[in-house]
Order: structure tokens, then C-alpha cells, then sequence
């Protein structure tokens, strides 16, 4: 089950470097319906509609088109899986800003990743979102 586990998350990531509809396509795959979505110094989302509003909101607030992934490290074991990895944010002009190291744990529950926690540097987040 891991591996299959590690394919979604993969899944989702590689859904944000393909644009705003891929990635909310892959959340409503992927999140359960309670899935809380929790993010150093962002707003906190439960189910995979608020997910989505968030992702609607970054791309209003900040332009943002995609999120390129660069893993550093993945890691799984059975209903829980640990990325660790460099997030590049790509406005829509193709402005690239980052990395930002980023370490990811998603918990399983029946197949749907039922949690996500992301932990980041949000001081650096702020500077790049300010130049």
C-alpha cells in the first residue's frame, strides 16, 4: 500500500507543475473529504474544496501558473509518506521564485490522503512573494 500511497502524492505534485486545473483535478482525486490541509503561515483547508479555493486564491493574489517539484528525498511506510523537496513557484509570466525547501507528511485513510502537513521557512516565502 505505501507504494501506491507515494504515487498519489507524487501524483499531486506533479499536477501543480502542469497548472492551476491539473492541480485541482489531483486534489479532488486525492483529498478525502476531511482531509486538513496544513501549511507553515497559510490558512488551514478541511476537504478538498477549500484545498482548492486556497489554490484558487494563490493564483489570484500572487500570479502564480505552476509549482515545480525537485525532490530531495521521499520516504513511505505504510499510511504515511515524508517528501522532502525544492518547491519553485512560476508566475504566469514564467517568473521562477525559490526554492523553497519544503518537507511534506501526508497520511492515508482508505486509499485518500486524509492529512497533509507541509513545514517551510515562511520568512523566505514572504521575501520571495515581496520582490
Amino acid at each position: 500500500m505505501a507504494e501506491s500511497n507515494e504515487s498519489a502524492v507524487r501524483e499531486v505534485l506533479a499536477a501543480w507543475s502542469e497548472g492551476i486545473a491539473a492541480a485541482i483535478a489531483a486534489t479532488r482525486k486525492h483529498f478525502a473529504d476531511d482531509c486538513v490541509w496544513q501549511q507553515s503561515g497559510m490558512p488551514t483547508t478541511t476537504g478538498p474544496e477549500e484545498a482548492v479555493a486556497l489554490l484558487d486564491s494563490l493564483v489570484d493574489s500572487i500570479g502564480l501558473a505552476t509549482l515545480d517539484v525537485e525532490y530531495l528525498h521521499v520516504a513511505s511506510n505504510e499510511d504515511v509518506v515524508f517528501t522532502e523537496r525544492l518547491d519553485w513557484m512560476v508566475a504566469k509570466d514564467g517568473t521562477r521564485f525559490g526554492p523553497t525547501v519544503v518537507v511534506g507528511v501526508a497520511e492515508f485513510r482508505d486509499g485518500k490522503i486524509s492529512a497533509w502537513r507541509e513545514y517551510f521557512d515562511t520568512s523566505g516565502l514572504t521575501n520571495l512573494l515581496e520582490s
